[in-house]
């Protein structure tokens, strides 16, 4: 009885690596696509998505989060590298952690910094609008 058991864990610890496999497969196809992603070391961490970030998109405009040590000329030269576009300015906020309760036990969304980049005219991100 006792062999069976344990035949019954190589065959899940093997579909277990199968799985993992097959995820890390996908993600280097992202990679190779041309997607840029925040494990390269890079300031930007992603974009950053509400109503309003999507209605600046219309005007040339892009939020990213990115990096709390990040400054302004460090984003834009980010930027300018990863999408091949140029940068007419750069905003940034700090925006504050908030209190988020859960039932009786108290907790904290963290805090993070965003920046909203302007680009140039005739120059726009296409995978921000995906």
């Amino acid at each position: 009885m006792t062999a069976l058991f344990k035949k019954d864990k190589k065959e899940e610890k093997k579909k277990e690596v199968k799985e993992t496999s097959q995820i890390e497969v996908a993600k280097e196809e992202k990679i190779i696509e041309g997607n840029w992603s925040a494990s390269d070391g890079s300031l930007l961490k992603g974009f950053y998505v509400s109503e309003k970030a999507s209605l600046l998109n219309s005007f040339n405009q892009y939020v990213f989060k990115v990096d709390t040590h990040a400054n302004k000329a460090e984003v834009k030269k980010q930027v300018e590298k990863v999408f091949s576009v140029k940068v007419r300015d750069v905003k940034i906020l700090i925006m504050p952690e908030k209190r988020r309760d859960m039932g009786r036990h108290p907790g904290v969304k963290p805090g993070f910094k965003k920046a909203v980049v302007r680009l140039q005219e005739g120059h726009s991100i296409d995978q921000a609008k995906a």
